[in-house]
């Protein structure tokens, strides 16, 4: 029962993130985090009787593969240390701590809050007077007014209200305290799920279904946004009003979109490889499944073409030579590499179809790199945000903080980003060098193991490992030029391909350790995605 809850739970969010316009609503975020908490519980549960239940596998609980375990001790610190971080910046601190460990920040604070530079509480009745000090002179009475307003009148005093009267002085490191819990609930989201995952999803049919379930909802997601776009009247789902400026499918970002079928599409390709060598090993069922899944990776080429996002189509671009590379690398890849052009050609088919003018128009923009205008106007974001880590440099302004941390570096008279289009840059500004150092450690401590590509050579699950390694790779160089991470349906999607992976490596150790090389380990099942 409990391992039905922690499937079904996990497929349903995988299902229901992206159609709910890539989970960034509250409404949306609430339902993740629900859901979320469902099957972290369940998952405990059977953590807790493994000996008696045994949904994990004995091959899994034996042990991982060489190496493993010390990267995932890293690996685990790591984490536990960032979101201590995180919840460090959220903690109110006295004045003098807030200037010892954030200079810039108790600046800050001192030049919007009376008497904080004194280290004293303050009442709201003051606050007018202490904003209004200095500028009165330069302030133009209003017509026909009699007499100046006087501060008290602005903000009535509050003694009889119940409330109190004097704010306190203390503070936190994050400048939007709201934004940094916010960010830190789904991070904790995305902890719960990548540990369940890498746990729970060590056997082909686990994985089988996984992978197939979201590589059916980026098929999904793709066809939808292709007929959207063929019939769009301005409306999300042709009801829902709104002022979107590049919407694709039930994305409101058609970068966003992009992200998310570049990061499946490489599944649906390997599952369509997977199944052409099975067919020719005389494997029953394996033609219909080459068919369904090659359908569905032009699909989602279509669509990431169709939504003219010059980022996805870079990213999809570099995940397709990944997996070249890797077939050329595991050999007898000629029909896999003729498979793949023939792919590419129905793609391009169907793009002519439908009508391939803008995305032509859109690619030959490409060749223009730096002066492409949007490009142009990251670049000087970019350069703004360095301002900004300079001014926080070791704990950063708080996780979620950046629209509102960016304000003070935008040019004047220019409206500012709310977002750095650069994942990585951004989480320097919101947690500083020490968040960074701790990212670097930790997705190095899970990377470290998951470069082998030669534990696959001559495995059915080679294509399981091209598919994952692929996407996330293309993720993560969009992510560099989008904040592709910051929609929950992308960033859940990075958290189980990537816990997946992890399992996946995991469960080759001890599958050696019993004496089964590769080769002869039993072939999938008919319900498994390779």
């Amino acid at each position: 029962m409990t391992g039905l809850i922690i499937e079904g739970g996990l497929y349903a969010l995988l299902l229901f993130t992206p159609f709910a316009f890539g989970g960034v609503e509250l409404w949306a975020q609430g339902i993740l985090q629900i859901v979320t908490g469902v099957i972290v519980v369940a998952w405990v549960q059977d953590l807790r009787g493994a000996g008696t239940t045994g949904w994990v596998p004995a091959e899994a609980r034996a042990g991982a593969g060489a190496g493993v375990p010390a990267a995932s001790r890293v690996l685990w610190t790591a984490i536990g240390l960032f979101l201590i971080l995180v919840v460090l910046q959220v903690v109110p601190m006295p004045p003098g701590w807030i200037r010892s460990l954030s200079p810039e920040t108790y600046t800050l604070y001192s030049q919007t809050i009376p008497g904080y530079a004194q280290g004293r509480p303050y009442e709201p009745a003051e606050l007018p007077a202490w904003v209004l000090a200095g500028a009165r002179e330069r302030m133009p009475a209003a017509p026909g007014a009699q007499a100046p307003v006087e501060p008290d009148l602005l903000a009535p005093p509050m003694a009889a209200s119940g409330f109190a009267t004097e704010i306190s002085p203390w503070r936190t490191l994050s400048i939007y305290p709201y934004g940094t819990w916010s960010r830190l609930s789904l991070l904790l989201c995305y902890v719960g799920i990548f540990a369940v995952v890498s746990s729970y999803y060590r056997t082909r049919e686990r994985l089988g279904r996984l992978l197939g379930t979201a590589a059916f909802t980026g098929f999904a997601v793709s066809i939808f946004g292709i007929i959207q776009k063929l019939t769009w009247n301005g409306k999300l789902y042709w009801i829902r009003e709104g002022t979107y400026l590049s919407p694709f499918g039930p994305f409101v970002n058609r970068n966003s979109y992009a992200a998310y079928a570049g990061t499946i599409l490489p599944l649906a390709l390997c599952a369509a490889l997977g199944f052409l060598r099975q067919r020719e090993q005389g494997r029953t069922g394996a033609l219909p499944r080459l068919v369904l899944w090659g359908f569905a990776s032009v699909v989602m080429t279509c669509g990431i073409f169709y939504s003219l996002s010059r980022g996805g189509i870079l990213s999809a671009a570099l995940s397709l030579a990944i997996i070249a590379g890797l077939l050329l690398y595991y050999g007898r890849s000629a029909r896999e590499l003729a498979v793949l052009a023939i792919l590419a050609i129905a793609a391009a088919a169907f793009l002519g179809w439908i009508g391939p003018e803008k995305v032509i128009e859109r690619v030959g923009t490409l060749s223009e790199g730096q002066s492409v205008p949007s490009m142009a106007t990251r670049i000087v974001t970019w350069g703004k945000s360095m301002d900004l880590i300079a001014a926080n440099p070791m704990l950063g302004t708080g996780l979620g903080t950046y629209a509102f941390a960016f304000m003070r570096s935008s040019p004047p008279g220019e409206g500012w980003w709310d977002t750095a289009h650069n994942e990585f840059l951004e989480l320097l500004c919101d947690t500083g060098l020490a968040g960074a150092a701790l990212f670097l450690i930790g997705l190095t401590a899970w990377a470290a193991p998951l470069v082998r590509a030669r534990a696959f050579r001559g495995s059915s699950e080679r294509f399981s490992y091209m598919g994952m390694v692929a996407g996330i790779a293309g993720l993560l160089l969009h992510s560099a030029i989008s904040s592709n991470l910051q929609i929950p349906a992308n960033g859940l999607l990075l958290t189980v391909l990537g816990a997946a992976l992890t399992g996946l490596f995991a469960s080759l150790g001890p599958r050696r350790s019993r004496g089964r090389n590769e080769t002869s380990s039993p072939p999938p099942g008919p319900e498994e995605m390779p």
